[in-house]
């Protein structure tokens, strides 16, 4: 699979690739969605990053930093599958994607620090609420879909999801800016 860092056992070593790799995963998988405008093609690239993170982790030097010496690999694996997407419409430039990647990187911490608030404030909100939203952003899920799900009507459910997104982004701006007070 890999070999082990110096002065690691291979138990040590691949308990410490996967206590990494599933702290940063879903970090990881947000920055190739970034540089690649396909969802699925993003999460393809996931698994293929994850393959040459595991190959390459003897490379990886403890007490750096992990996020972003996986995002490196990701980028490059992103730069050799361009090739397949150049046959879509929608294809990044080098410039932009180089640019789109350096920013995504410098964002990284406030993301994450995002995400954390976002997860609280779905935890706060009314059940059938929270259904209505997942319904709505899960895969193969749509507005009729959730709408039909809850019960409710189309108009319904689209002025349910303005007024949950909204007390969302209230939520999220109020931790944020109680952290950064604090």
């Amino acid at each position: 699979m890999y070999e082990s860092p110096a002065g690691q056992s291979e138990a040590d070593s691949s308990k410490q690739l996967m206590l990494l790799m599933v702290r940063h995963q879903r970090q990881i998988l947000s920055y190739i969605y970034t540089l690649v405008p396909n969802r699925d093609d993003a999460e393809d690239l996931l698994q293929e990053t994850s393959l040459v993170i595991c190959e390459k982790f003897a490379q990886f030097k403890p007490g750096t930093n992990f996020l972003a010496w996986a995002c490196q690999i990701a980028y490059w694996q992103v730069r050799a599958a361009r090739q397949r997407f150049a046959r879509q419409k929608l294809v990044f430039g080098d410039e932009l994607l180089e640019a789109v990647a350096r920013t995504s990187l410098e964002m990284a911490d406030e993301l994450n620090a995002r995400h954390v608030a976002l997860e609280r404030c779905l935890k706060k909100l009314q059940g059938r609420d929270r259904d209505l939203l997942q319904g709505r952003y899960e895969a193969g899920g749509g507005v009729e879909l959730a709408a039909r799900r809850s019960g409710r009507s189309l108009d319904a459910a689209y002025k349910a999801l303005a007024r949950i997104r909204k007390l969302l982004l209230e939520c999220v701006n109020r931790q944020l800016a109680a952290q950064t007070a604090s």
